[in-house]
This record gives structure tokens, sequence and C-alpha cells, in this order.
């Protein structure tokens, strides 16, 4: 069997699956998952919640045109805006990309990109509104603004509407407002309760979930609309930066948590270069910059040498969002050697393929952990299975659409 067909079969085996695991419930369909602690809930996050399963069904819908997957997709919609709908009106709601409004938005968006449904657009657009009302606890793409700007953008990008650009011009003054300026470069805080093997404190990240990483990816996605001095001036010394914090590993550069962290360096989407390298090579593309295109691909090259390193097919902490990165190398460069080592890591992944009571299940972060969500569990690998049999034509949902796969309103 080809590669396209071998990655189209198992993105149709998770999706299997995970329509098997569905509950029709009252408003839609859902599914329970787990959290990041292991406990199982009913969630609209796209972080261990369910909103991310359905960036799968949507994209293998488009794919396919399989009424099937839109059918689960939409059932699943539905509920989500059901129990997500009192957040519009709550000041206090969460707002972030990973675990609130800025999500659900970027999955309608998502699935009225699909199908062509103003129910979703407005669903999508009613979120981008909401957000100008939120607080914020902090700049980082998982939690925080950065995130909540992706969501902005792509919106933005959707519709034209001008209202949702000043929205995220004012999110990304706010997030140059909170940065951290000294002769190494630009960074921002992280705040962070003390767990049972970490410490507590304010640290400076450099990874794409809780870093400067994440936070210079939405910026120079700013940029590209608005041209902005000040949000090239940080993206640049966010490289900088990164840079100067860099420490050679066993698979090459490599970086702590934050500075003079103690334990071992993360090579995942979170911490490390693979979330590093996708700010990079974006920011090359968007910049056009050699400089930042030598730093994805060095991070690159580690994330291919460290390979499973977690005996992990996850997008948060294995080798479906490690994959990523070595797509969108292959995406920027032309180079089919980084889309070959992408093909690698999916074929590594078939290993967690699993039979469960006598059904298929599809491992998700941990063993044990059969979960349907989307950075922890199967979801994620199954959508990183079809850009591995579509790599021109499917794209990273969380992020913005790169310019020239963009279908521009």
């Amino acid at each position: 069997m080809n590669a396209h067909n071998r990655f189209l079969t198992a993105a149709q085996s998770v999706a299997d699956s995970l329509a098997a695991m569905a509950e029709p419930t009252v408003g839609g369909t859902r599914w329970e998952t787990l959290n990041y602690a292991g406990d199982s809930q009913y969630s609209t996050a796209v972080f261990g919640g369910m909103t991310g399963v359905i960036f799968l069904f949507s994209d293998l819908f488009r794919i396919t045109q399989e009424t099937k997957a839109r059918e689960v997709a939409e059932a699943a919609a539905m509920w989500v805006d059901r129990e997500s709908t009192p957040d519009l009106t709550d000041a206090t709601a969460n707002p972030s990309l990973y675990s609130g409004l800025a999500g659900h938005g970027q999955m309608f968006l998502h699935l009225f990109e699909v199908t062509g449904r103003d129910r979703w657009l407005r669903c999508a657009m009613a979120r981008a509104r909401a957000l100008g009302r939120v607080a914020y606890p902090d700049t980082h793409m998982l939690s925080g603004s950065s995130g909540s700007l992706v969501f902005l953008l792509r919106a933005y990008h959707a519709t034209n509407d001008e209202g949702i650009l000043a929205t995220a011009r004012a999110l990304g003054d706010d997030i140059l407002r909170c940065a951290t300026r000294d002769a190494s470069g630009v960074r921002w805080a992280w705040d962070r309760q003390a767990g049972s093997a970490t410490p507590g404190g304010t640290f400076f990240g450099s990874g794409f979930g809780h870093g400067a990483s994440g936070v210079a990816y939405a910026l120079a996605e700013l940029w590209s609309v608005t041209h902005e001095d000040a949000l090239a001036d940080a993206v640049t010394g966010t490289a900088a930066w990164i840079e100067s914090v860099a420490i050679e590993t066993p698979y090459g550069v490599g970086w702590g948590r934050w500075p003079d962290d103690s334990h071992d360096p993360r090579v995942q989407w979170c911490h490390g270069p693979p979330g590093i390298g996708l700010f990079a090579i974006r920011a090359a593309e968007i910049f056009d910059s050699s400089v930042l295109l030598d730093l994805a691909c060095r991070c690159g090259e580690a994330t291919r040498v460290a390979a499973d390193i977690r005996e992990n097919p996850s997008q948060c902490h294995g080798l479906s969002g490690n994959g990523e990165l070595l797509l969108e190398l292959a995406r920027v460069t032309g180079d089919d050697s980084w889309l070959a080592h992408a093909a690698d890591f999916g074929d590594a992944a078939m290993v967690y393929q699993h039979e469960v009571n006598n059904s298929v299940r599809w491992l998700g972060d941990e063993p044990g952990n059969y979960s349907p969500d989307f950075m922890l569990g199967a979801s994620g690998l199954g959508h990183y299975f079809l850009r591995l049999a579509y790599p021109t034509d499917v794209h990273m949902p969380l992020m913005v659409v790169p310019r020239g796969a963009r279908k521009e309103s």
C-alpha cells in the first residue's frame, strides 16, 4: 500500500473508532474524554475536551465528502454550541484557544469553511466578538491572549471584518506591553503554581505552548496583516532570546522549559524544538528570513533524531505533534526529505493501534489513555495521518492557514 492510501486508511480507522465512541445526548453528540490529570469529563475544551475531535471529522468530510463524517462533526458542534453559549455574556469566561471561547470559535469557523453553512459562521463570529470583552490570564498560546489572537486572525482572513481586526490589533498591543526586554532579546513571563515535582514562581519559557515562541508566532501572523514595525521587532527579539538560551543535547539543539530548568530538555510541541521550530518556520516564511529558516531546520533535525522519544503518539507530547514541524518544513522549503521524515513518524505511530474489548482503539498521551481529544488523545493523531495523506490540502487546524493555501474572502 502506498503512503497516501496507508495514511488515509489510518485516519479513517481513527475516525471510525471515535464515531463508535460518540454518545448522542440532548442537543447533539458528545464524547467522554480525559483531562490532563486523567479524570473522565465531558468538556468543550480543545485541550483534553471534545472540541478538537471535530477538526478531524470536518477535514475528513472535506477530503472524502462522506456524509457520515459531516454528520458526526455537526452533531458534536451542536453540543459544543449549546454548552458554551452562556460564555458569550460571561466576562469571566475562559477566552483561550485551547480551553475556551477562541477554541470554540476556531472549530466553528473551520466547520463553516468545510460545509459552507452560515450557522457555523454565526457561531464563530459570536465568539470573536465576545473576545473583546474578556480578561486574559497571560499571553501564552495554550492559556492566554496569543492563542486567541490566532483565532481572531483566522476569522479576519475569512470575513475581512474590520471590527475583528481592531480586536486583534488591541490584543497585539497588549501582548507587546507585557513583554520583558533586555540585551538578550524579548520574552514573556510565565507565572506557574508549584506542582508535586516542579517549582512555582515566575519563569520565562521558550516553548510554543507556554513560552515565547508561541507568543511570537501569533505576533508574526499579526504583522503579516498590519506590517507594524513593533511586531517585527518583537519577533526578531524573541528569536534572539530563544537562541541565547539554547543548549546542546544528544539530539541537537534543545531548550529547557525555562533557562536553568533542572529537568531534561523536552522534545515536544509544548516545550522544545518541535514547537519552537513551528514558530521559526512560519516566521521565516512570513519575513523571508534565512536566520529563522536556519533555526527551524536545526529544530527539525533535533526533532527527527529524537524520533519517538516519549513512546507517545499525541499532538502535545508525541509523534504527531512533533511530526507537524517536519510537514511544515517540507511545505515551506520544498525539500521532500522532510516529508519522508514526517512519514516515518506516521509509520512509527501505527503501533499505537490497539484492540480493547474487541474494538479498535488508538492510544493517546500515555499507556491506557484512549481519550478522543485532539491534543492528548486519538483525534490529533488521526488528523496527522490525514495531513500525511494530503500534505498540501490539510493544514494545522489550530494555527492560521498559510497565505498560499488560504481561500481569501
